[in-house]
């Protein structure tokens, strides 16, 4: 509507010739050509098309679009869709393509594909994002593109096997996305991941493994990396659950069809990792770490001992990589995961450098969260974004036995989320403030707000001000 709009006001201005007040000619088409090709940038491609019916000025601008943009359609109209890309690159000029987004079902039209995307390339194209569905066997895409001296971001999104050329690549490459692929050659992989010298962004996002053992990523300059993993549930489902219950004669070394991950990131500054460590991960040479975000789900974590065991270990050794982070946020079940592996918390790394912690659910009663506190001795700030439940709520200084010593001298401030003021929250709170000597702040974020909730809060802050506090300059602050 707004694009249909948009023509019908050029027609209504007609660029036919007006006389201004310094007796020029004013229209549209006397603009320069880079920024009307601008303008037609904002439309859809079929309306940027349509505006060739203006004026004879605009009949050939739209084949000089710099984004090419190409969004899937319903699948009855699946052909109309291809014969529509195949006359747009058909009609095309000589001048550049920046950015190049294709999305279709390909079907048996792998060989079209291909040529578009060939076609993209020798325009130096820029931002190459290719999302294809209804792939039929494996595809690799043409050598062009790992060759490719202009391409700097590239989005991949297929499921199927890619394959993936014997050469080195991607000269300035330096973002990389890469969505639902499998990878299958060991070689070609490995020549991949680490043939990456500008790399700065990666991510790889529910990608399956095969049978791949090892996978080194090498990016000298990567300093954002983003993991999701794909969900191995069907392969590493524990369906006996007379299986599971064993703690005899557990080794991790038990732990296979697995692949190691092993990640060198000297200039790595975010992290983030989302799944059920179906992989291992091995992090080298994290000094420059800044921030990091581990998500476990619990869903598979949780049905089985053994199961449980194989993450905490493969999670353990996350924690070992991110010990120079400084924003360390754990969700789900990242921390409690530890408690599978009780013989791991003695050896827990020293988070020397970590300013702020975040969690999802924060379980006071958790010996693995104890244990980071104990072992993050410069820890300034703590968030909760929710209070989880305190077993024995009357024994208020047990749980922080021994004393964290950031509680001592560096906490300054204490956040908690979804706040409903229940027993166990209120215990939760008071063993906080009755331990944390240098705080300056408790804010409290209620779960609801309304005017019915509002005495009830009242009632809450009395309670909270009344608490013994470790800092007699800490303030109660509600939201």
């Amino acid at each position: 509507m707004e694009a249909n709009s948009l023509i019908q006001k050029l027609k209504k201005q007609k660029l036919n010739e007006e006389q201004g007040i310094d007796g020029n000619r004013k229209s549209l088409s006397n603009l320069p050509e880079d920024v009307l090709l601008y303008i037609l940038s904002f439309l859809p491609m079929k309306d940027a098309i349509r505006t060739s019916v203006l004026s004879k000025s605009w009949e050939f601008i739209w084949t000089s679009i710099p984004i090419l943009e190409f969004r899937k359609t319903l699948p009855a109209s699946r052909t109309l869709h291809m014969d529509f890309v195949e006359r747009v690159f058909c009609l095309r000029d000589d001048s550049d393509i920046k950015g190049f987004f294709l999305e279709c079902d390909v079907q048996c039209d792998v060989s079209r594909v291909k040529s578009w995307i060939t076609a993209a390339v020798r325009h130096n194209v820029q931002y190459l994002f290719i999302r294809l569905r209804d792939l039929r066997g494996q595809f690799s895409l043409p050598h062009c593109v790992f060759t490719c001296d202009t391409l700097k971001w590239l989005f991949l999104d297929m499921q199927c096997i890619l394959k993936v050329p014997p050469i080195k690549c991607f000269s300035n490459l330096t973002v990389l996305r890469i969505k639902n692929v499998t990878f299958s050659d060991d070689y070609t992989t490995q020549q991949l991941f680490s043939g990456l010298p500008v790399l700065e962004v990666l991510y790889l996002m529910e990608c399956i493994w095969g049978c791949l053992k090892v996978i080194r990523i090498f990016a000298p300059k990567l300093h954002s990396l983003t993991i999701t993993e794909a969900d191995m549930r069907n392969q590493s489902d524990c369906n006996d659950q007379s299986d599971c219950d064993d703690e005899s004669d557990f080794d991790e070394g038990d732990f296979d069809g697995s692949c190691q991950i092993r990640i060198f990131g000297a200039s790595l500054k975010y992290f983030f990792y989302s799944g059920e460590f179906f992989h291992e991960y091995w992090l080298y040479d994290l000094s420059s770490l800044e921030r990091a975000k581990i998500v476990v789900t619990r869903s598979n974590v949780t049905r089985c001992y053994t199961r449980g065991r194989e993450v905490a270990y493969r999670m353990f050794k996350v924690l070992i990589g991110l010990a120079n982070v400084k924003d360390l946020r754990l969700y789900r079940s990242a921390d409690e995961v530890l408690t599978y592996a009780p013989e791991l918390l003695p050896t827990v790394p020293i988070f020397n450098n970590l300013r702020y912690l975040e969690l999802e659910w924060g379980n006071l009663d958790s010996k693995a969260l104890l244990k980071i506190l104990q072992n993050s001795p410069y820890l300034e700030r703590l968030k909760f974004l929710e209070i989880d439940e305190v077993s024995e709520y009357e024994k208020d200084d047990i749980i922080l036995d021994p004393m964290p010593p950031c509680f001592l001298s560096y906490l300054k401030c204490i956040e908690v989320g979804n706040y409903d003021g229940f027993e166990n929250e209120l215990s939760a709170v008071k063993i906080l403030l009755k331990n944390a000597f240098a705080l300056d702040e408790m804010v409290i974020i209620f779960k609801e707000y309304d005017a019915e909730n509002l005495e009830k809060q009242e009632n809450l802050y009395k309670q909270l001000v009344e608490f013994p506090k470790g800092s007699q300059n800490c303030k109660i602050v509600l939201k």
